[in-house]
């Protein structure tokens, strides 16, 4: 399974989420890429389907890291995936803004799933 960004494209300083504007920080993303590395997982029923493909969402959080809305708004083809990635961050807890920021955060985060198939 891989979280990073795909090869595909312009290469891209944020891993996973994009939004218009960067008052959070590189340190904030390096965080968001952490928590998602230790919650993420690979539905075990796409895995046996050797399904893969990329999911988006757009996420809104509390300053404090409380997601308050998840919705999917790229779908990969594989219902399994797409609801891996809706229950990552549903009632999540994703790492506090910084600099006690006190307005919701939002952001689309895309992850990539892809199987690594031996040889």
């Amino acid at each position: 399974m891989s979280l990073g960004p795909a090869s595909k494209g312009a290469a891209d300083a944020t891993p996973y989420a994009d939004r218009d504007e960067d008052t959070e920080g590189a340190d904030w993303r390096n965080a968001l890429s952490r928590w998602v590395a230790q919650h993420a997982y690979y539905p075990d029923q796409a895995r046996r389907e050797f399904q893969e493909g990329d999911v988006k969402v757009h996420v809104i959080a509390e300053p404090n890291g409380r997601v308050t809305s998840v919705e999917l708004i790229g779908k990969s083809g594989s219902m399994w995936l797409d609801l891996a990635l809706l229950s990552l961050f549903r009632d999540a807890h994703i790492p506090p803004l910084p600099y006690g920021d006190k307005e919701p955060l939002e952001f689309n985060f895309t992850m990539h799933y892809v199987l690594i198939r031996g040889r």
